[in-house]
């Protein structure tokens, strides 16, 4: 069926094979640690189904429209880039072929944060810093306040925000900006 345990380097290259309806037939290694990163899967621990579901999230649908689809999505902290492309076979069952690559240019718009949570521009500063994974004392130093100040402006965040955490508030950083950046399909 699939590959291995997905324990190489998210940075790879990631290679997927699927039918029609996402249902995993073959995954390379960097594909699943691509998708699961940081977990660590084995064979049993059911990957496969839940490669699938997973592909299904990111392309929001059951099935495969029969074109080359492009999508950005997020695992981990950083942004890859699923290309879908039909596979031409002698005989059904046809299959979809899926490349995982890191995408290198994937930036998070923090302005269109800022506006939608009303966030001052310290507050924005400070955002850009928790997406980055700095620590209260590292925001501290690079803003030139103290790491009480940081405290208080992360504690306003979450407040704008409706959220009760710092990881809260950088996974709902990254889910709107996932769902902003669908790309077109490639010709």
């Amino acid at each position: 069926m699939a590959s291995g345990a997905g324990r190489a380097s998210p940075d790879g290259i990631g290679f997927l094979l699927t039918d029609l309806e996402f249902n995993l037939l073959y995954a390379n290694d960097p594909a699943l640690s691509i998708l699961f990163f940081p977990e660590q899967l084995t064979q049993q621990n059911g990957f496969g189904a839940a490669a699938s579901e997973r592909i299904r999230s990111i392309f929001d649908a059951h099935s495969f429209n029969g074109q080359n689809d492009s999508v950005r999505f997020v695992s981990g902290r950083r942004w890859y880039v699923c290309h879908a492309f039909p596979l031409k076979a002698p005989a059904p069952p046809a299959a979809v072929g899926l490349l995982l690559r890191r995408d290198g240019n994937a930036t998070v718009d923090f302005a269109e944060v800022g506006l939608r949570f009303h966030l001052s521009p310290r507050e924005r500063e400070t955002i850009q810093h928790l997406v980055r994974g700095l620590t209260t004392k590292e925001i501290a130093e690079r803003m030139g306040v103290s790491p009480n100040t940081t405290k208080q402006f992360v504690r306003l965040i979450m407040g704008k925000m409706d959220v009760t955490t710092r990881t809260a508030i950088v996974a709902k950083i990254l889910e709107i900006q996932s769902y902003a950046v669908r790309l077109s399909p490639r010709g």
